[in-house]
């Protein structure tokens, strides 16, 4: 069975690189034409539903407004009306009085209706025995339109056919004379027959729809359209926070008015909303298949002018998946396409295959580092809370036996633990590193009974270069182990600023020395475990962390004499801040 199945294999006619090409390029046109064009569609059919419904909102707000302000107009004509003239006439007895103050009324009445354009029939009348005392047209009838709201004594009728006759249709106020004391007279004030088609126009949302207004309970008091909205129904009230409501094919709009409390919808079959959403997703499908017609074109031009590069291409690429490297030192030239881009990538194949060579030469090197950063690994494996915790027990048990040294000692502990196991990041700032320096040498001085000295000399300019953590307690480690001797120890830090711009640390002792050997085997092996102090963070350590950020150039120095003590010295270059020095 496996021989029949390896020759069938073998016999298996294997696929043309123009032939996959070809494919590719067109599931590749194919495929994102159709996700742009379904995307695309459900997208115009957010912004352009977002776009209507927001147009519809705000005309039927400048609707709401519009009337709102028609109806502040009747108000503001009303209280014209009621000038002292009509309240002195109301009140005189006198046949001659009231003659004159008539006079003075009709003439104040007429200079009003020449005032308001907008305004129509108005009269005042007595509303016990229905006579006109003044009418700027003739009244042919006495009913009001439905009452849309009631405001301070005001009545605000519902639009409906005007009192002086006709089929038009007007808005219209009603109120007494005199709102603060009883009065018989009653005066009436409609809007100009042309006022209504430009408030309520069917036609001003974009489409067309059907305009109701509703009182603060939302029953239809005034509708377009009465047999779908009848009089005295009650309309949609779950809007809440929503811009629109949909029930029973209809989309419902709504605005309500802050002033009378009544409420103005504007109602758009879904048939007619849903053609101007559709009627756009139609256009943009049309052009995404005149674009995958195009892409096709473009894709199949493409093809025709790759596939000779590709092979050519796939020559290099196959010679480099032998032997890497003896391909990545191959001088000869790569092959010509007498394509711009395509040359200009094989002339930069051969530099790839050298320096992905001494890339390799370089992990490899980095690897061997990686394990001088071990110690880095070990400290944040520790659960830093048990510590604390352990630690601030003992010294609450020190503080109450009253071990004032003990105390103090698991203080000073505690703060050298908590920077060191700090997860802030690799670089910290000088002055944090020397006083956890600080700490770590009087822990030391409480452990040697005092037997040595450390002087800190830092340049207050260089306090915010930023260095990598643990880089000084290895040097004071190192001053402690080689150069701690007889009483009277010193352990010299210095650090300054240099004229090129860099800075020079220095860590000297005054110990018995050390043998050029001794040095070199101080700085390129590892002290041995049982020899280690402190974090037990070797000198390795600092100059693989002086090499990884500053180069090799900032590499770790020794100088030493016979009985001259030790100085362990680099130099780190230090970039200034934008706008300034240090």
């Amino acid at each position: 069975m496996n021989i029949q199945g390896s020759d069938r294999l073998k016999t298996d006619k294997p696929r043309s690189l123009k032939r996959s090409l070809f494919v590719g390029l067109l599931v590749s046109t194919i495929v994102p034409i159709l996700l742009m064009g379904v995307s695309s569609y459900y997208i115009i059919y957010t912004v352009l539903d977002s776009k209507t419904v927001n147009g519809i909102n705000g005309s039927l707000q400048q609707v709401r407004s519009n009337i709102e302000l028609s109806y502040r107009n009747l108000n503001y004509v009303s209280q014209q009306m009621t000038n002292r003239d009509l309240k002195l006439l109301l009140k005189a007895d006198k046949a001659i009085d009231k003659y004159i103050l008539s006079q003075n009324v009709f003439a104040h009445m007429n200079l009003v209706a020449y005032t308001n354009p907008d305004i129509g029939l108005f009269y005042i009348s007595n509303r016990t025995t229905n006579d006109y005392l003044f009418q700027n047209y003739p009244v042919q009838a006495n009913d009001h339109g439905p009452v849309l709201a009631v405001d301070n004594g005001v009545t605000y009728q519902a639009p409906h056919r005007t009192v002086g006759g006709g089929e038009g249709l007007v808005f219209s106020i009603s109120r007494p004379t005199d709102l603060l004391t009883a009065s018989s007279y009653d005066i009436y004030v409609e809007t100009g027959l042309g006022v209504y088609e430009q408030l309520l126009n069917q036609h001003q949302y974009g489409m067309e729809a059907v305009q109701v207004l509703t009182d603060k309970n939302g029953i239809v008091v005034f509708s377009q359209d009465e047999q779908l909205f009848p009089p005295g129904s009650v309309m949609p009230g779950h809007f809440s926070e929503q811009r629109y409501q949909v029930s029973g094919g209809h989309y419902y709009f709504r605005a309500q008015s802050n002033q009378l409390d009544w409420f103005v919808y504007s109602i758009i079959d879904k048939r007619l909303y849903d053609k101007e959403v559709n009627r756009w997703a139609v256009y943009w499908l049309s052009i995404s298949a005149v674009s995958l017609l195009v892409s096709a074109a473009i894709g199949w031009w493409i093809w025709r002018m790759l596939v000779t590069p590709f092979k050519k291409l796939h020559g290099e690429i196959y010679q480099m998946s032998g032997d890497f490297t003896a391909a990545s030192q191959r001088p000869s030239s790569p092959p010509k396409t007498n394509i711009l881009e395509f040359d200009e990538v094989m002339d930069r194949f051969q530099h790839m295959r050298i320096n992905i060579s001494q890339l390799m030469e370089e992990l490899k090197q980095n690897e061997e580092d990686k394990r001088y950063l071990e110690v880095e690994k070990l400290v944040h494996q520790m659960n830093p809370h048990f510590l604390y915790n352990t630690l601030n027990t003992i010294q609450w048990l020190a503080k109450t036996k009253g071990q004032d040294e003990i105390v103090s000692l698991v203080t000073v502990f505690i703060r050298l633990l908590r920077y060191n196991l700090g997860r802030d990041g690799d670089l910290v700032d000088l002055k944090h590193e020397i006083n956890a320096l600080n700490d770590y040498v009087t822990l030391q001085q409480i452990r040697y009974n005092y037997e040595f000295s450390v002087q800190i000399h830092a340049h207050p300019a260089v306090m915010d270069v930023k260095v990598p953590r643990f880089l000084l307690q290895p040097l004071i480690e190192n001053a402690l182990y080689h150069g701690l001797g007889d009483m009277g120890s010193l352990i010299q830090l210095t650090i300054t600023m240099e004229h090129d711009g860099s800075v020079l640390i220095e860590v000297k002792d005054n110990g018995i020395g050390m043998s050029e050997e001794q040095i070199d085997e101080l700085l390129h092996h590892d002290i041995p475990a049982r020899e280690k102090v402190g974090m037990g963070i070797g000198l390795n350590y600092v100059n693989t962390m002086l090499r990884v950020h500053f180069g090799e150039q900032a590499r770790l120095q020794a100088s030493s004499s016979p009985n001259a003590g030790t100085t362990m010295f680099f130099r780190i270059p230090v970039q200034p801040k934008k706008g300034g020095t240090l």
